[in-house]
């Protein structure tokens, strides 16, 4: 015998002992019973299936007790609504445990990437050979940030000597419009606006009227659009990490946060990084 089985036998007789007391009293009272039998339900792991069986068995019995026609139909329909009680019960308890445990396992990844990114970062022979080891950070940092707040695209770029597109590394999903999307990107539009936001932006929806370059830069709009500067420790500016289309829904301020300090970590490199390649 399973241990789920084992947990429905005791289960199923609390469901017919709760049943019927409420079709003895059906009060608000006896009716939340139905309730608190959901709940213990999603804590012994137990199935829908498991709950209409118990309901099943109970029911069964209940009407064997019957002995008139209305009093059969007035067993079933108090039984229902007991059920009904319980069901939704059970759907809203089990859907906030799987919320609870993906924002969970969410937290954790993100933990992961962002520990094993910032190992990377801060490994001095990155510096050795400056110019392939900026390409080569870029790449990771635009597959990281990607992945981390699961978008569709990202782009790490690096200004350098007047010129917006220096340095960049490009992530996205396998669609064919975003190599035109980011060739076409004005960059030196993208840092001005971050510029004149502190350094992230967050923009979705019909605010991306606001962001004219996004418009402008061939190809269907993005839905959504989350970008974070990279500046160097005197403040002066670096680049920025860009990202577009989060897969499901709209990019959120916890995402804004996670990218914000994964550009701090990777602004750290690339200052070091370039200010190496300026010494040699």
């Amino acid at each position: 015998m399973t241990s789920q089985s084992t947990a429905a036998g005791p289960f199923r007789a609390a469901y017919a002992a709760a049943l019927g007391e409420y079709l003895r009293d059906p009060t608000e009272n006896s009716l939340r019973v139905a309730y608190e039998l959901a709940r213990e339900a999603v804590g012994r792991h137990l199935s829908v299936l498991d709950l209409a069986v118990a309901h099943q068995d109970a029911l069964q019995s209940a009407l064997a007790g019957a002995s008139e026609s209305a009093e059969a139909q007035r067993v079933a329909r108090a039984a229902g609504d007991f059920f009904l009680e319980g069901l939704s019960t059970f759907e809203m308890v089990q859907r906030g445990f799987r919320e609870a445990r993906q924002a969970a396992w969410l937290e954790r990844r993100q933990t992961e990437l962002s520990r094993q990114l910032s190992s990377f970062l801060a490994d001095a022979s990155l510096a050795l050979d400056a110019e392939d080891s900026l390409l080569e950070m870029l790449r990771l940092v635009a597959e990281q940030a990607r992945e981390l707040v699961d978008a569709e695209c990202c782009v790490a770029t690096v200004t350098a000597e007047g010129q917006p597109r220096a340095a960049e590394a490009v992530s996205h999903a396998e669609e064919s419009r975003w190599p035109t999307f980011v060739r076409w990107l004005d960059l030196s539009a993208t840092y001005r606006l971050l510029r004149l936001r502190g350094g992230s932006a967050r923009v979705g929806g019909e605010e991306l009227a606001s962001v004219p370059h996004l418009r402008a830069a061939g190809g269907p709009p993005p839905r959504g659009w989350l970008a974070a500067s990279l500046a160097a420790l005197d403040g002066s500016e670096l680049g920025a990490i860009q990202l577009f289309d989060k897969h499901d829904g709209s990019f959120t301020g916890e995402d804004e946060a996670a990218l914000v300090h994964l550009a701090q970590m990777a602004s750290a490199a690339v200052d070091r990084t370039m200010l190496y390649r300026d010494q040699r």
